[in-house]
């Protein structure tokens, strides 16, 4: 970044709407300051009402904008008025008002009097034309000027569209490139300037196609995205619901504007919005942001509430119907979504039927448009995936059906192979994709060769390792892979990670045996979660055979590789992503560092499933509020009793972290530990991360934990926290094995029958928990408890 001219340390965003501080929002996160700037409403008493009035909903916002509410610290409201003459102090303006040409330009023609020479200038609009938005400005306010739009909501859609004129400084796109991807934590896709760019163009086609065909063909709203939600790759939202999640008059906007500006598309008619639509947004049926769109949730009379889903030829609400296909069901036998698309896809009933129609129209509109709309057939497929969390893009679609003729021949039905599938038939190698000598390429529709796909500088891939023979051992349920540079990796790989008697085992190889070959060690893996903790479904067993002595070396199997972790004679970075719940979290806790994907959601839960945190979870909390005997002796914690109740807070509550900052704030993570944005590059930072520690220790900078003593209250304490326990009882705000489980709680964390006086070991901590677990899953509402999250998914309160 430093050859280029351009540098952001801090941003100028006009419009308060829901992008605008949105977009502000995730500019905090990442630890950039900005203005959020908007109009004056007539005879305002406070004349940033409006951008005031953006950020207090981006603060309310759920999911949440930020990733702790402390970041709006760095948000500053003003107005366009009193305060556009401090945009001359920013790097980057990103305006993000509304769709309309006339008030954008005029607006540009302000900011050109007042911005400095390589301030850049971007919009945020969702569709129209670069080429259209910089008429009449000069020649620095276009060589500045670039369109980024980003999706909603900003914090967690991954999509970064970047779209230059002729006119945009060849410099400054490979700087946002990189800013988007590294600072950002954005996956950056470079656009040509046509109506609508990439994802909405391809994606909003799907879904028009998809509602004329469900109006024409009788489908129901549940039908639909219950047929083409993660039975074929997709999100549970599906279509009408996606809808509801963007906004009906978003989507309205989108289409009207394909509609006038694609007046050359072969589809153009697709996107000429269905009445019902039009109807509903007359009748403010806008989706989630007006309460009710295709979907509406009403509250109970007796609590609780209920999803009333649309009916499309009456347009009243009724209760949701719950959709039961053969279709549908033998997706579900597949764990591979790949699989689950091809089995939709070959059936036979109306499942697979509008499964295939909607496939196809979205396919082989990708592959006609792909030329004019992109530079690469990966352009178009991370679009898809990155801006509606697709499993797969369209030519990776493509590329599925390529390798299984019979169910590509059912889906397109007799339709012709577009211009662009023939060609990687007859002149590729048969599929978009290849992978040679580990490296995965594309082919290159400009000149029919394959290229390898682009990706972040330095990154580092699961799938190249394990390509390239770089797995020292693998015992089914883990395996540890040579990363290079003497930094080995401890990866998961059981179902959803929960921890198992390999993944124990391998922990201790990595340990035992790791340092004999690397120097430093990650522990990290390739699913969308790091760790959902224990296998839970074998305590249950367990408990329910009386295997007491299987579920107490099991425990104690945990503890003591976690033990091993912390006390390795070479640094351990933990690399979580996702959710590290229970015993990921305390795996967690137990690494040297952590290098954590800035969205992961951490937090002991174990008190959900009637049990408490039992492989070193308890202890490794205290520690961490200052319960040992260092920080005791200095009075830094306010007594021993701080520590403990601290920490009974945080685990009688299952609290999860909604970021990897709040979990740092909670203390499951370190204010040390560092984050990374962009889970393309977590790896690498990983790496990067434990390299550094090596050759601090190398270099006699860092040297290994050593064993802690702990100073705990002991049972005066207890009752203290017990008593609490009851008044929740009392007012009922929790239940009778509620307040047993806690007392358990509190019995470990105050430390059972210890003299605040006498220090205790860790060993000794870790007894205290393995205790209070065994005798907690004894008891049969807890096991009732771990049957309703093993069958349900969901907690039961008993």
């Amino acid at each position: 970044m430093s050859t280029t001219p351009y540098r952001i340390r801090k941003v100028g965003v006009i419009g308060a709407g829901v992008m605008g501080a949105a977009i502000a929002a995730h500019l905090a996160n990442v630890g950039i300051p900005s203005l959020l700037l908007d109009i004056v409403p007539p005879d305002a008493k406070d004349r940033s009402i409006v951008a005031r009035t953006g950020l207090e909903k981006a603060l309310k916002a759920r999911p949440a904008a930020f990733y702790t509410k402390r970041g709006a610290q760095l948000v500053t409201v003003g107005n366009i008025e009193d305060d556009l003459q401090t945009l001359a102090e920013v790097d980057w303006v990103i305006e993000a008002v509304v769709e309309r040409l006339d008030i954008k330009h005029s607006l540009y023609e302000r900011l050109e009097k007042v911005l400095a020479p390589h301030t850049i200038i971007s919009s945020n609009t969702s569709g129209l034309p670069a080429h259209q938005l910089i008429e009449g400005r000069g020649p620095e306010f276009r060589r500045n000027f670039l369109i980024t739009h980003f999706f909603n909501p900003v914090r967690y859609m991954p999509l970064l569209e970047l779209v230059p004129t002729p006119d945009t400084d060849p410099a400054l796109l490979p700087f946002m490139r990189e800013f988007g991807t590294e600072v950002l934590g954005k996956g950056v896709v470079l656009c040509k300037d046509t109506p609508n760019f990439i994802a909405n163009r391809v994606g909003v086609y799907g879904f028009l196609s998809t509602i004329h065909r469900a109006l024409a063909e009788g489908y129901s709203v549940g039908e639909v995205d219950a047929i083409l939600g993660p039975s074929m790759g997709r999100p549970k939202s599906a279509v009408f619901r996606t809808a509801d999640l963007s906004g009906l008059d978003t989507l309205a906007h989108v289409a009207d504007n394909l509609y006038q500006n694609a007046p050359e598309d072969p589809w153009r008619e697709t996107f000429k919005l269905p009445e019902i639509i039009r109807q509903m947004v007359a009748q403010g049926k806008l989706g989630e942001k007006s309460g009710q769109g295709f979907y509406k949730r009403v509250k109970q009379p007796g609590g609780g509430s209920e999803i009333l889903e649309l009916d499309l030829t009456t347009l009243e609400y009724g209760s949701k119907q719950k959709v039961r296909l053969a279709s549908i069901g033998t997706a579900r036998n597949y764990d591979d979504p790949a699989q689950r698309v091809l089995a939709m896809l070959n059936s036979d009933d109306k499942g697979g039927q509008l499964a295939r129609e909607t496939m196809a129209d979205s396919l082989i509109y990708a592959a006609t448009l792909a030329a004019e709309i992109a530079d690469s057939v990966v352009a178009v497929d991370e679009a898809m995936r990155w801006g509606f969390n697709f499993d797969f893009g369209s030519f990776e679609v493509w590329d599925l059906l390529l390798k299984n003729p019979q169910v590509l021949e059912k889906t397109l039905e007799g339709r012709e192979l577009p211009e662009l599938v023939q060609r990687v038939r007859e002149k590729g190698q048969g599929t978009f994709y290849v992978e040679t000598n580990s490296v995965r390429q594309y082919f290159d529709f400009k000149d029919d060769t394959y290229k390898p796909v682009p990706v972040p500088a330095g990154s580092i891939t699961f799938t190249a390792l394990k390509a390239s023979n770089k797995v020292v051992r693998d015992n089914g349920s883990a395996a540890l892979i040579d990363l290079g540079d003497g930094v080995a990796c401890l990866e998961f790989h059981t179902k959803m990670n929960s921890i198992d008697e390999g993944i124990i085992e391998m922990i201790r190889y990595a340990v035992e045996e790791g340092p004999k070959q690397f120097r430093a060690l990650v522990v990290a893996n390739d699913a969308s979660d790091f760790s959902a903790g224990a296998n839970l479904f074998l305590v249950l067993m367990g408990a329910r055979q009386g295997e007491w002595d299987m579920i107490n070396n099991a425990v104690n199997g945990l503890q003591q590789a976690n033990q091993m972790l912390k006390y390795s004679s070479i640094p351990v970075v933990a690399a979580p992503t996702g959710r590290a719940l229970g015993g990921g979290c305390e795996i967690i806790m137990h690494c040297n560092h952590t290098r954590a994907l800035a969205e992961s959601y951490i937090g002991l839960v174990e008190v959900g499933v009637g049990v408490v945190p039992a492989g070193g979870g308890c202890k490794e909390l205290l520690l961490r509020h200052g319960a040992d005997l260092e920080r005791q002796k200095a009075g830094k914690t306010g007594g021993p009793f701080t520590p403990s109740r601290k920490a009974f807070e945080t685990i009688a509550m299952a609290t999860v972290s909604t970021s990897a900052v709040e979990a740092q704030e909670l203390r499951f993570l370190r204010k040390t530990d560092r984050l990374s944005v962009n889970r393309a590059v977590l790896l690498r930072d990983a790496k990067a991360d434990a390299l550094q520690l090596a050759e601090a220790q190398a270099a006699g900078k860092w040297q290994p934990a050593q064993p802690q003593l702990m100073i705990l209250p002991g049972s005066g304490a207890r009752l203290v926290l017990e008593q609490q326990v009851d008044n929740l009882l009392l007012t009922g705000k929790v239940s009778e094995h509620d307040a047993v489980v806690a007392r358990h709680l509190a019995r470990v964390l105050t430390g059972g029958n210890c003299s605040p006086l006498t220090p205790l070991t860790e060993q000794q901590v870790l007894d205290l928990e393995r205790e209070a677990f065994l005798s907690l899953c004894g008891m049969e509402k807890t096991q009732e408890r771990m049957q309703a999250i093993l069958m349900t998914g969901k907690p039961l309160r008993n």
